[in-house]
């Protein structure tokens, strides 16, 4: 984690040095060291005893951004999320809209399950465009919240930087196969494999998702078939045999002759319909391929 220079402290040490027993030389030493203390504690991730440090650098001055970000940051670590939201957010109305801190209170939201994640994201992302971490942040937010159009489109970002980048194609594969676009599935996978042949995993994906298709299709064709032979029945029924029917009741018995309804017509729809449905559950879907 970088320390701002001291530089940038000593105007707010000037201005609040007056009220102080210390001289202003004593503060900034001070200040430097709990800052230095609280940065190191947070490295051994001993999150509480860097927070007292923290609270004694704000206690001489809480007009720096540095302190009060190590704050933000440290409340985070120890799941404070209300505290790390408020110190992030004093953090940058100090460091003003090009404050990195965004992405910082963006991860705050994403733990609170916020939609407000979305907003210092892509107000992150516009600052620090290259900013990997953000751009996963994101990517990954979207896949979770299953929004995988947009997920797709960030991926095709990513892509477009990096076109050989094995992690991002396998990633944007899987998420055409969440989103039912299996082809372009298959052409992610593809690419995935002409970069790295020997990938067992991406094979067996691939795989998985051509038998998936095949499935899909033979399922289809079964469909059509069963609603084929219905419809074939139907106009059977009402073309040819009831008029054979009507004809030959007419010729043996005389006069007006009507035919009742052929129940067949109502029945058939259910009975095939089960018919479709024990063959799919029991996936004995025959191939027609």
């Amino acid at each position: 984690m970088k320390l701002p220079k001291i530089l940038y402290i000593l105007p707010a040490l000037i201005f609040f040095s007056c009220g102080s027993d210390l001289s202003y030389e004593q503060q900034v030493t001070n200040y430097n060291f709990y800052i230095k203390k609280s940065d190191s504690l947070i490295e051994q991730k001993n999150y509480n005893e860097a927070m007292s440090y923290i609270n004694s650098a704000i206690k001489i001055t809480d007009t720096i951004p540095i302190a009060i970000y190590l704050k933000g940051f440290v409340s985070y670590k120890l799941d404070r999320l209300d505290d790390a939201e408020k110190n992030f957010t004093k953090a940058i109305e100090m460091e003003g809209e090009k404050s990195k801190t965004y992405k910082d209170r963006a991860k705050v939201y994403l733990k609170m399950g916020d939609s407000d994640f979305l907003d210092d994201i892509n107000f992150h992302i516009e600052n620090y465009p290259n900013d990997e971490e953000a751009l996963t942040l994101k990517r990954d937010y979207l896949e979770n919240k299953e929004d995988y159009d947009e997920a797709i489109n960030e991926y095709n970002l990513a892509i477009n930087k990096n076109k050989n980048d094995i992690s991002l194609l396998t990633k944007r594969a899987d998420l055409y196969f969440k989103n039912g676009d299996y082809e372009k599935s298959i052409q992610d996978y593809e690419q995935v494999l002409k970069l790295n042949p020997d990938n067992e995993n991406i094979k067996t994906k691939k795989n998985d998702v051509l038998l998936l298709i095949n499935n899909n299709s033979n399922r289809n064709i079964l469909f059509a078939i069963l609603i084929s032979f219905y419809l074939i029945y139907v106009a059977t029924s009402f073309f040819i045999l009831k008029p054979l029917a009507n004809k030959k009741a007419i010729n043996q018995i005389g006069g007006e002759f009507e035919i009742s309804k052929d129940p067949l017509i109502w029945v058939l729809p259910i009975v095939l319909t089960i018919i479709f449905l024990t063959i799919y559950f029991l996936n004995i879907i025959p191939n027609f391929k």
